[in-house]
This record gives structure tokens, C-alpha cells and sequence, in this order.
């Protein structure tokens, strides 16, 4: 055999494996995840024939995947088995090649995303993301009421905690029951009238009220400003009216200091420096007289 033979058949050789090729895919079925495709070449002058079941990659483990839409007209990049891969098809398994047939047509795996260049995107986040569109149910609607980073986390920050509590004070309607220290009542009666729960001291002025009742559990919110400071001692800043007083001695709960009481009464007191003008707030629970 003489040279040009020699070379005449090593390119029948040539000619005859496959390595890879880019491809335009024509279908796809999404139930097998296999598509037709045509090589993205021709030979002699002749396109190169229709691909059929071809697999299609798409990143992930047995059990899980990263799926995107594959749509005729997407680009891919084919390569070519070294060996007949019918029967690795339908079993999955190891087995030996049906035929002899290396690198030939039929033996395709596809990689959409490679791109030739009047393919690729004009532009590109630089980020990590996923653009493109995604399919939607046709009844979906969107509006502009889209919230930044910034404006989210002010809106949370306003938000109590999953591991908040509540005072027994702050329970102004519903039934609290009796094995939370509740009458097992609905609240029997509730008023925000400043005249119609307390009567404040010289230089003392109520500026919200609100009072509230279960049988003889009783809960009183008081706002008050003293105009004049005191460095120390006890200071009386209003009066319960009648029937809304205690019956023994009660500890409030106060916002600003701990040394605040209501006497039987009636008379809220606190113990300690107040600022002039200062707006104290006083929360308390306790039993009728």
C-alpha cells in the first residue's frame, strides 16, 4: 500500500469518528429528557443527518437536578461515546456494547448552553443568577409593592421577637382563663375616660386613661406628666376613683422605674427622682375593692 493510500484511508478513518460538534436542538421531550438534534456542520457539503434521543446534561444526583426549559432552536455542544451506548440506555447499567460501532453519530450526549456568538446574551449580571424567562401560570399577577433590603429590615426591626411575652396588664379584651391566674370571664366592662378612672395631684396632669375589668381583676394604664421635678422621696401623682381601687396593696409594673405602688385608696405613688415634665408611664393589675 503506497502513501496515498495510506492517507486516503486514515481520512476514511478520520471521516468516520465523531469528537464533538456543536448542534441546534429541534425538539425535546421533557419525559425522557432527550432531544433531536442537528450538528451544527456539514460535510462535503451535505448537512449531516438528524440526531434523535439524544441525552441532555443537566447538573444534579439521582434523586435531585437543576432542570431549565430546553426549546427548539437552543444551542448545545455534542460529543461522542466511545462505544455503543444503546443498551447503557435502557439499563443503566454496565453491559457490553451491542455493536462495534466508536465515536459514531448515534451515540450523542448534549450540553445546552454553549452559545456561538450572535447566541450569546448582550449582557451578563455579575453576580450568580438565573435570567431568562420562566414559565408562569397564566392567572399570576404582580404589582409594585417590592420591598429593598433596607426597607425590610426597618420593617422587621418594628416586629416582636418569636420568644415575646406579654404582661397580665396588657390583656384588655378576650377571656383570660383560670389556670392563667384569669376569672375565666370576657372582659365585663372598659373605659378610657380620664375623669371616670383618676383624679391627678397639683402640678399633675393625666394625658391618656385606660381601665378595664374581669369580675373583680381589674388592669389600669395610666400617662402622666409631672411639671415640677422631685429629687427623692414619695410622690402621689393621682387618685383612683372610687370603685376602681384596690383592695390590698399592689406593685405596679412601671415602664421607667420599679418603686411605683397604688395603695388600697386609691393614691399612685412612686418613690425617687423625677424629671420635670416627665411623661411616666403607669401599668397595673390587681384585685377590686
Amino acid at each position: 500500500m503506497n502513501q496515498t493510500e495510506i492517507e486516503a484511508v486514515k481520512k476514511d478513518l478520520l471521516d468516520s469518528l465523531h469528537c464533538a460538534m456543536p448542534g441546534i436542538v429541534e425538539s425535546f421531550d421533557p419525559r425522557t429528557r432527550t432531544a433531536a438534534v442537528r450538528p451544527a456542520a456539514k460535510r462535503k457539503g451535505i448537512p449531516l443527518p438528524l440526531i434523535r434521543d439524544v441525552p441532555v446534561f443537566f447538573p444534579g444526583t439521582r434523586d435531585s437536578a437543576v432542570t431549565f426549559p430546553v426549546a427548539p432552536g437552543d444551542e448545545c455542544l455534542l460529543v461522542f461515546a466511545d462505544f455503543d451506548t444503546d443498551r447503557w440506555a435502557e439499563t443503566g447499567s454496565a453491559e457490553q456494547p451491542a455493536s462495534a460501532r466508536s465515536h459514531a453519530l448515534s451515540d450523542a450526549f448534549a450540553f445546552v448552553g454553549f452559545r456561538s456568538r450572535p447566541g450569546v446574551p448582550e449582557s451578563m449580571p455579575p453576580q450568580p443568577s438565573f435570567f431568562g424567562i420562566s414559565p408562569a401560570d397564566v392567572s399570576h399577577t404582580h404589582d409594585d409593592r417590592y420591598y429593598t433590603e433596607a426597607e425590610t429590615d426597618t420593617l422587621l426591626a418594628g416586629k416582636a421577637g418569636i420568644s415575646h411575652r406579654h404582661g397580665a396588664g396588657e390583656i384588655t379584651s378576650g377571656t383570660l382563663p383560670l389556670d392563667r391566674g384569669g376569672t375565666g370571664q370576657a372582659a365585663t366592662g372598659t373605659t378610657n375616660t380620664i375623669a371616670e378612672i383618676a383624679a391627678a395631684e397639683s402640678g399633675v396632669t393625666i394625658t391618656s386613661a385606660y381601665y378595664a375589668w374581669w369580675g373583680k381583676v381589674a388592669m389600669v394604664r395610666l400617662v402622666v406628666t409631672k411639671k415640677a421635678a422631685v429629687s427623692s422621696g414619695t410622690t402621689t401623682l393621682c387618685t383612683l376613683v372610687s370603685g376602681k381601687r384596690p383592695r390590698y396593696t399592689a406593685m405596679a409594673e412601671w415602664a421607667w422605674n420599679s418603686g411605683g405602688q397604688i395603695l388600697p385608696g386609691g393614691s399612685v405613688q412612686v418613690n425617687g427622682a423625677i424629671a420635670a415634665n416627665a411623661s411616666l408611664t403607669i401599668l397595673s393589675t390587681y384585685i377590686l375593692a
